[in-house]
């Protein structure tokens, strides 16, 4: 396993064509609620939490099982722990620059425009202030891997941007 701290990993076609439209089809049969009123174990309370829509995966899930060998694969470690999501986000007011409890984070761009404002922003932190540093456009089939700690956020909060479907998944991996 490399060194996860401060890493940002970029892959296009992570589905297999396949699974990808399995998905697609997954996602247009349920219905998704509001994150704000959802209580998965985390701190809903914020604001920012009403743009976004979720279905909780369980583990047995075939696109959480597909995530698990593709992640695992990619970074050649074994996961120990996966929470998987889909999300529906919409356009919102402003960046909610934040991190996450997981070691890392795996989003998976599942459907929605291909515009960079759609995306996710990536954010170094200087004192009280959050300075963008990285932006990643929204592409469908894309995931992004990346350290749980380095502080991101939705750029749906920007001119020309549009509601998007993704997958986000929280990981721990064992350490070897």
């Amino acid at each position: 396993m490399q060194n996860i701290k401060d890493f940002i990993i970029i892959k296009d076609n992570f589905f297999e064509e396949k699974v990808y439209k399995e998905i697609l089809f997954d996602i247009s049969r349920l219905k998704f609620q509001n994150k704000s009123t959802v209580d998965n174990g985390r701190d809903n309370k914020n604001d920012y939490q009403k743009i976004y829509f979720i279905v909780p995966l369980n583990q047995n899930h075939f696109a959480v099982e597909e995530t698990q060998k593709n992640i695992e694969e990619i970074l050649d470690a074994k996961i120990n722990i996966l929470e998987s999501n889909y999300f529906l986000s919409t356009k919102h007011i402003e960046a909610s620059p934040h991190f996450d409890a997981s070691q890392i984070n795996c989003l998976i761009y599942l459907k929605g425009l291909e515009l960079m404002n759609s995306g996710t922003g990536f954010y170094k932190k200087e004192k009280d202030k959050f300075i963008p540093n990285l932006n990643v456009g929204f592409k469908e089939n894309r995931a992004i891997i990346f350290d749980s700690k380095i502080h991101h956020a939705s750029l749906q909060f920007n001119e020309g941007c549009a509601s998007r479907y993704v997958m986000a998944n929280f990981i721990d991996y064992k350490e070897e």
